[in-house]
């Protein structure tokens, strides 16, 4: 008997599915329908579908409201980024170069910590003390291979052997970090942002700014190269 009542509630829902005009022609049927709210109180068919829709309205109008504000967010990002294109082009020292971008990513990123890393050891050189030193085939290097291969940036929380090797005592203090390429697959080195926030960098989000900063990184590296090259030959 169990068995054929459900049969006919599945067989009920089906036809109502199918047929959502049902209630329209049998206005009685509806105003006999009642559905238990969560605290108890008996609520019609239509006071449940008034609910659901305002609930569905409220979802959306959130949805809507943090796609505005992220689109404001990405405007002034990119605003920001054509002006510090700009301000570094005007710039002919590495040193000068390298502290304008560090000073700029804090400010622009409210990030708690910068390191750039660079495997050219004359550029790292006259970059400044803001700038490390690295060999291509230096051990400690490996971890962060997989990374680098990935050609864009990669946000989110790293393990705790790869903040002690980018931000030394302070990588206590990174919830979330930002490792950004820099040239194809990392050939000239690497860039991270860390944050005490863990929320501030997060797998899955935007990295656009991050990418376009690499490629203005890179190209300065690049003509500089050429220049210096030019200048001795």
């Amino acid at each position: 008997m169990d068995d054929d009542k459900t049969s006919l509630k599945e067989v009920v829902a089906t036809y109502l599915r199918k047929n959502p005009e049902f209630l329209e022609e049998f206005p009685d049927v509806l105003e006999t329908l009642h559905l238990n709210h969560s605290s108890g109180v008996a609520v019609s068919l239509i006071e449940r579908q008034v609910e659901q829709l305002r609930q569905k309205n409220q979802d959306l109008g959130r949805q809507l409201n943090r796609l505005v504000h992220v689109a404001g967010e990405n405007e002034r990002l990119m605003t920001r980024l054509h002006q510090l294109t700009l301000e570094l082009m005007m710039i002919g020292s590495r040193k000068d170069f390298f502290t304008h971008l560090g000073n700029s990513l804090l400010n622009d990123f409210n990030a708690d910590i910068l390191q750039i890393c660079l495997f050219d050891q004359d550029i790292a050189g006259a970059a400044g003390e803001d700038v490390k030193h690295l060999r291509t085939d230096d051990p400690q290097m490996e971890p962060f291979r997989a990374l680098l291969d990935k050609d864009h940036s990669v946000c989110g929380r790293l393990g705790e052997r790869k903040l002690e090797f980018l931000f030394g005592s302070k990588a206590r203090w990174v919830q979330s970090a930002a490792l950004i390429p820099l040239g194809e697959k990392g050939e000239h080195g690497m860039m991270a942002i860390g944050s005490s926030d863990n929320a501030r960098f997060y797998p899955g989000m935007g990295t656009l700014f991050l990418d376009l900063l690499a490629n203005v990184i890179s190209s300065s590296l690049t003509d500089g190269n050429e220049l210096e090259q030019r200048r001795s030959a």
